[in-house]
């Protein structure tokens, strides 16, 4: 504080005048600890970061599920109708011909390609088999025990 001639200030005035810059300097130390501590923070914040390694990635979101509504009901499972279909045809049935009479038999889905579900139950059998020389599918036939 500079010192002036001839003060004409009363004792208050002074105390006030006192009170104000040490208010002032308080806060200037304050705002120096307070650049001086975030400086310390952030270094503490970029060690943190290199031992832990690169942030994790968000989350993937889940992509909307579509329902197409309530998942028909059959009074068979489609493996017996299969081999029920097959135990009818003696000759076997390509892979077509035996979705067609699958739906024709009133079996009810909603599979986009219902061909590879029946594919997928006829590979899977372990009673039917698929007979190169024409290209179809048939019945193991049953052997008899004696």
């Amino acid at each position: 504080m500079a010192r002036r001639k001839g003060s004409n200030l009363s004792v208050a005035q002074l105390e006030r005048l006192l009170a104000t810059a040490k208010k002032n300097a308080l806060v200037t130390t304050l705002s120096q600890k307070k650049t001086s501590l975030q400086a310390e923070i952030n270094s503490v914040d970029k060690e943190l970061q290199s031992l832990q390694g690169p942030s994790a990635p968000a989350p993937r979101r889940r992509k909307k599920s579509r329902h197409r509504g309530k998942r028909p009901k059959n009074t068979q499972p489609l493996a017996a109708v299969v081999a029920g279909i097959l135990g009818d045809a003696s000759k076997g049935l390509g892979l077509d011909d035996l979705v067609a009479k699958v739906r024709a038999s009133g079996y009810k889905t909603k599979a986009k390609s219902f061909t590879n579900v029946v594919y997928q139950c006829v590979y899977n059998a372990k009673a039917i088999y698929r007979d190169k020389k024409n290209g179809t599918y048939r019945m193991k036939p049953v052997e008899k025990k004696s």
